[in-house]
């Protein structure tokens, strides 16, 4: 059975003020969705809670564009759920990743570091099979949830040109002194 483009990714979070900050003034999710509170009926029993559980709701997405793709933050009292342990560099099965096209990581990282946020690997380009692609990072979010940030022209992906397809290059100097060109500023 089909279904629709991913509508939004839904993360617990410890700090509601603290999440929406953050995807609002490092991400840019700007646009509010939803701000609600919850209490009764049965959307506990959706987050796996008791139904004594209150819930407090942000859903984000980018200004201007559909409802789908946007990120909502839901942050539970009462009680409050466990925190997962891992707060790490690595990778957990399961673990879910949140991808997003940025035009500056370097901005963002700065960003990051600021926050005192934990860098998986910081902005590199990325490559596959010998060819160099775009550059890409990353990090873990307020709460350890993981972000990944590839370098690209917004107005190019919103088109159709996405760096998935983008072959890459080859590199035109050894690894060690090489400085690879930036997609979103540097090619047309």
């Amino acid at each position: 059975m089909p279904v629709s483009p991913l509508v939004r990714a839904a993360l617990t979070v410890s700090d509601l003020e603290r999440s929406r900050d953050f995807y609002v003034n490092v991400l840019g999710l700007a646009e509010v969705f939803l701000d609600s509170s919850v209490e009764g009926g049965n959307m506990h029993a959706l987050m796996g809670m008791p139904a004594s559980t209150r819930t407090r709701i942000c859903i984000l997405k980018t200004p201007g564009t559909p409802a789908y793709g946007m990120v909502g933050l839901f942050e539970l009292t009462d009680p409050v759920p466990p925190r997962l342990d891992f707060q790490g560099e690595g990778s957990l099965v399961g673990e879910l990743c949140l991808v997003f096209y940025c035009p500056d990581l370097d901005a963002v990282m700065r960003e990051v570091q600021a926050r005192r946020l934990v860098v998986v690997a910081p902005p590199l380009p990325l490559e596959v099979r010998g060819r160099i692609k775009q550059r890409e990072m990353t990090f873990r979010g307020p709460d350890g949830e993981k972000i990944n940030l590839i370098e690209w022209d917004l107005a190019r992906a919103a088109a159709g040109d996405r760096p998935e397809r983008w072959p890459g290059e080859a590199p035109a100097v050894p690894r060690a002194t090489a400085t690879w060109p930036t997609p979103s500023r540097d090619r047309s």
